[in-house]
């Protein structure tokens, strides 16, 4: 007999998903190494080029139909990329209404490319409390890291072929075992816990650490502040935990990514940056730390191109340059985060450091640019709401002054909140 997927979720813990018409002997061993740990293996199929040589839990078949199409269909494919595709999105599907019963505690997948981008690809959709582990002979290949999205996959090198069970083989699957049944047994804080501090979402990072301190001490016995380096990924990374509700509120310093977006900097957006909080009514404070900048990484002096030569530029150091934008643009970048702003629902404010951005922008040096804040400030006034208050603050990002401001401004938008 069958079980529906709600009783089968209430028996199986770590999901392991799998290409099973050519690892089936591994995955099975693999299975058997989960449990000798204690813990109930499920096994996804979403291989699509063959028949499977192990009995998954979810087949590929019931995985392509939740696609919208069936398993014979797609072994005629001639074009991989499309059946991949289709097998993400109907593993997406099963796996979300199992994850939805609270009972999976942990994913794991094992094998080469193919398998690594399609298992990243699901991965990257499902909650950030549930552990993820990828074993894959190919992970040291250029721009893998960017497949692990922001929901805290961990990518492990075998080192070795996936594929045919040997000593060397079984002794990575022991560690991956290992390894993904250490994490499931680690503690994930509950979304809004009932014992402790409220958390608090913080994006940060080096140009405005002394303020981000004054924040943190200011607000620490009452709150959980969690910090997010504003590198990109985790600035998504940051938003996705929003909308799984594990934060009370929220105090974004540094939204300039989406800057980066535009102007073709190196750090990874999200086309809902700054949009996540608004929506759910989180209430939120927001200041421009960088947005005035753009990033490139892994650029030497030498090699920074010669448009980017003729504008502001500081080096941060061998291989890390900010570049500043002009005033024209700081007008016209204001209406982006306007527009982003414009579909908040809950309490939000927008304060400005009149004197400066970041921590190198004083007054008195090259990159204190009074007439480019002015035209940003000018060009949000024109596009923000009425509801959104823009405080401006006579002082730098990185003075005492504008953190006490931000301070202020947080626990009047919580109270906003709270009163309904």
């Amino acid at each position: 007999m069958s079980l529906d997927i709600g009783e089968r979720a209430a028996l199986k813990k770590i999901v392991i998903i799998g290409t099973l018409h050519n690892r089936g002997e591994e995955n099975s061993y693999l299975k058997e190494l989960i449990s000798r740990r204690g813990h109930q293996p499920f096994i996804v199929d979403i291989g699509y080029r063959g028949e499977p040589s192990l009995e998954a839990d979810i087949t590929a078949d019931e995985v392509a139909r939740a696609a919208g199409t069936e398993i014979k269909k797609l072994r005629d494919y001639q074009e991989r990329a499309k059946g991949s595709e289709v097998m993400i999105k109907g593993a997406i599907a099963k796996l979300n209404a199992l994850c939805q019963t609270g009972d999976v505690e942990g994913m794991i997948s094992i094998g080469g490319m193919s398998t690594m981008v399609m298992a990243a690809g699901i991965m990257r959709e499902m909650p950030y409390r549930i552990p993820k582990l990828i074993l894959s002979s190919v992970a040291s290949v250029p721009g893998a890291n960017r497949l692990l999205g922001p929901t805290g996959i961990t990518l492990m090198h075998s080192l070795i072929d996936t594929r045919g069970l040997n000593s060397l083989l079984k002794a990575q699957l022991s560690r991956a075992a290992g390894a993904i049944c250490g994490m499931v047994e680690g503690e994930i804080p509950p979304t809004h816990p009932t014992v402790g501090k409220p958390m608090v979402a913080m994006s940060t990072y080096g140009y405005v650490e002394n303020c981000a301190r004054y924040i943190r001490e200011m607000l620490e016995e009452k709150y959980e502040l969690i910090g997010f380096h504003a590198s990109g990924m985790p600035e998504v990374a940051m938003e996705k935990l929003i909308e799984e509700d594990f934060f009370s509120g929220v105090i974004d310093l540094v939204p300039s990514s989406i800057t980066n977006e535009k102007f073709d900097g190196s750090r990874i957006s999200w086309p809902r940056r700054l949009e996540v909080a608004g929506g759910k009514g989180t209430p939120q404070v927001v200041a421009p730390a960088g947005v005035d900048t753009i990033s490139r990484t892994g650029l030497t002096a030498e090699e920074l191109a010669p448009e980017l030569k003729k504008r502001k530029h500081y080096f941060m150091d061998a291989l890390r340059v900010t570049v500043w934008l002009n005033v024209e643009e700081l007008k016209n970048i204001a209406g982006v985060y306007a527009e982003k702003l414009n579909k908040a629902v809950g309490p939000t404010k927008f304060l400005i450091p009149k004197r400066g951005w970041l921590s190198i922008e004083k007054e008195g040096s090259d990159f204190y640019d009074p007439q480019g804040i002015q035209a940003f400030v000018d060009g949000l006034k024109e596009k923000l709401k009425a509801e959104i208050e823009i405080r401006e603050v006579d002082a730098n990002i990185d003075d005492p002054v504008f953190a006490q401001a931000v301070v202020t401004a947080f626990e009047e938008v919580v109270r906003l909140k709270d009163s309904g």
